[in-house]
C-alpha cells in the first residue's frame, strides 16, 4: 500500500487574497495557524472574495520577520501586515449565512486596501471573543469554532485528485485554485473524501465532509483571469446530484504540528456522504 504523505501545506492569511506556502504549520482549533483570520468587507461588512472581484489576485503575501508582507503586483506598492497589529472597534460582518462581531485593523488598512480597489473596504480579524462557530453536526470534543474559510477549518486534497482533473482538461491545473490547506500524495483519485479520520503524528483531523466547489476555481490564482473550463471539467467526473466536489473538508480533534513529509494514518474510513 502506497505511503501517504503530505506534499505542500498552505495557508491564506487573509480570506481570498495570496497562499503562503509552507515547511511546516500548527494546527489551531480553527484551522491551521494564520489561516484566514483576516477578511475583507464591504462597507455593509459583507464579505468580499474573487467570487465578485477577481482582480483580488493582485494581492500577494510573503512571510515577513514581524508577519506578513502584502505586496500589490499591479502598483508595486506593499504593506507589512504585523502580527502584533492594533485591532479598533467591533464590526458586524457577514460570511455566507454566518454573523459575526470581528475588529477592524487599525494601522490605515482598509484606507490602503480602499485605495487601491476603489472601493470602500475594511479589513478585519477573527478574535476569540466573538468566535465564528461551525453547525453543531461538525462540532469535534476539541473544535466548535471556524476561521474565515467558506465553512470548515481545513481543506486536504491528493495529488492524484489533482492529476484526473488533469487528465480531464489535457493540461495541468494550478493546485491554489482549489485553495487547499493540505496536499498529500500516496493516495487514490479522490480516496481522501472517504477518509473519517486520519492521524498525521500528534494531530488528529475528523473528516466531516467533501467540499463543494464554485466559480471560484475558474479564476487563475495569480492573474484574476477567467477559465470556465475548469469548472466545465470538474463537473463531468465530480457532479453529485446539483453539486460539484473537489477536496474532503477536516475539523481538529488533536493540536500539533505538521510538515511536509509527514506521513498520514487513515485510521477511519467510510462511504463518501455527498
Amino acid at each position: 500500500m502506497p505511503t501517504l504523505e503530505i506534499t505542500h501545506l498552505y495557508i491564506y492569511p487573509i480570506k481570498s487574497l495570496g497562499a503562503l506556502a509552507l515547511k511546516e504549520a500548527h494546527v489551531e482549533i480553527q484551522g491551521l495557524a494564520g489561516d484566514r483570520r483576516y477578511m475583507l468587507v464591504d462597507e455593509h461588512g459583507k464579505f468580499i472574495t474573487q467570487r465578485t472581484r477577481p482582480d483580488l489576485t493582485r494581492f500577494q503575501l510573503s512571510v515577513h520577520p514581524d508577519g506578513f508582507l502584502v505586496v500589490d503586483k499591479k502598483t508595486g506598492q506593499n504593506k507589512c501586515l504585523r502580527a502584533s497589529i492594533k485591532l479598533g472597534e467591533l464590526m458586524s460582518v457577514e460570511i455566507w449565512d454566518d454573523l459575526v462581531e470581528a475588529r477592524i485593523v487599525l494601522d490605515a488598512w482598509s484606507e490602503w486596501f480602499s485605495q487601491l480597489l476603489n472601493e470602500k473596504v475594511f479589513l478585519v480579524h477573527l478574535t476569540a471573543a466573538s468566535p465564528r462557530f461551525m453547525k453543531e453536526k461538525y462540532h469535534t470534543s476539541l473544535s466548535k469554532e471556524s476561521s474565515f474559510a467558506d465553512a470548515l477549518p481545513i481543506l486536504l486534497c491528493s495529488e492524484a485528485s489533482f492529476k484526473a482533473l488533469d487528465n480531464q482538461m489535457g493540461e495541468s491545473v494550478d493546485r491554489l485554485r482549489f485553495r487547499p490547506n493540505i496536499i498529500v500524495s500516496g493516495a487514490e483519485a479522490f480516496e481522501e473524501d472517504s477518509w473519517k479520520q486520519i492521524q498525521i503524528g500528534d494531530v488528529q483531523l475528523f473528516g466531516a465532509k467533501p467540499c463543494a466547489r464554485c466559480q471560484l476555481i475558474t479564476v487563475h490564482p495569480q492573474q484574476g483571469t477567467i477559465n470556465k473550463d475548469v469548472l466545465g471539467a470538474l463537473s463531468q467526473i465530480r457532479k453529485m446530484g446539483n453539486k460539484v466536489y473537489f477536496g474532503q473538508q477536516f475539523v481538529p480533534q488533536m493540536l500539533g504540528k505538521l510538515a511536509v513529509g509527514d506521513r498520514i494514518s487513515v485510521q477511519v474510513q467510510q462511504d463518501a456522504v455527498y
